[in-house]
């Protein structure tokens, strides 16, 4: 087993042509001690039949097996804790986005499921 957590900071994703959010996720990094400020990677973000549905571009800096539970214990995350919905439809002159701030959990990938745990002060 390694040792690894994912610290969320921030996703922003923005409406694109085909009505998928498209942007970055925004983690910092904790392996067997080493700690790796403002990592990131590409998000989508899209709704299909009554479901969102998350994708996030594999991290190949660092061996990450269970890479797929991670990206969906971040997508129960936002949809069935958070409750984030995502606005399609634009009200002013802003382009349509979902922009998350993450505070005080941490994803810990060390054993063979994901776990959420808060961040201890």
């Amino acid at each position: 087993m390694s040792y690894l957590k994912i610290y969320p900071k921030r996703i922003f994703a923005t409406l694109n042509m085909d009505g998928i959010f498209e942007g970055v996720f925004i983690f910092q990094l904790e392996q067997y001690g080493l700690q790796v400020n403002d990592k990131k990677c590409d998000v989508k973000i899209s709704h299909d039949v009554g479901q969102w549905h998350l994708w996030l571009e594999p991290v190949t800096s660092v061996e990450m097996p269970q890479f797929k539970l991670l990206t969906e214990s971040l997508k129960n995350y936002l949809f069935s804790v958070l409750k984030v919905i995502p606005d399609q439809d634009s009200k002013d002159s802003k382009l349509p986005s979902v922009d998350v701030f993450f505070d005080d959990i941490y994803f810990d990938m060390s054993g063979q499921e994901v776990v959420i745990q808060k961040v201890s002060n």
